[in-house]
């Protein structure tokens, strides 16, 4: 299902991952031609490395159970590393989002935000919990 250039894309995000990293699909207990299409990209990311592990979570929504982990809606990814930073992917990480998916994946397996230290200083003076959401269209 997946085109050459998206296994070398995969290939090359993944190379040299140094710590592991998991990836928990929350998808709809019916799946659809997308989110199959979007469990095929995430089983070929994790078959890519054996840094990232993927879990996936197909069962009827549980509005506890995905509150205690901050899901709003399926399909969603967790991307986590030995902590859960917060970090939720709603869509598919696929064509123009599939390098940018690729790394915030290294980011959290590098343990590096990419942030400037003027960034992190800002958010390290953060005094309570920030919900921040980034929408990204194709062009």
């Amino acid at each position: 299902m997946l085109t050459d250039q998206q296994r070398l894309a995969i290939e090359d995000g993944l190379r040299g991952l140094t710590h592991p990293v998991t990836l928990l699909y929350y998808t709809p207990d019916v799946a659809s031609a997308a989110t199959l299409l979007e469990r095929a990209l995430l089983e070929e990311i994790a078959r890519c490395s054996d840094r990232v592990r993927l879990q996936v979570l197909a069962d009827r929504w549980d509005s506890a159970r995905e509150g205690a982990v901050g899901i709003a809606r399926t399909p969603a990814i967790v991307v986590k590393g030995e902590r859960d930073h917060g970090i939720r992917y709603y869509g598919s990480p696929d064509g123009y989002e599939l390098e940018t998916f690729l790394a915030v994946v290294r980011a959290i397996s590098d343990g590096h935000s990419g942030l400037a230290e003027g960034s992190r200083a800002m958010v390290a003076r953060l005094s309570a919990p920030l919900h921040l959401e980034a929408l990204v269209a194709p062009t």
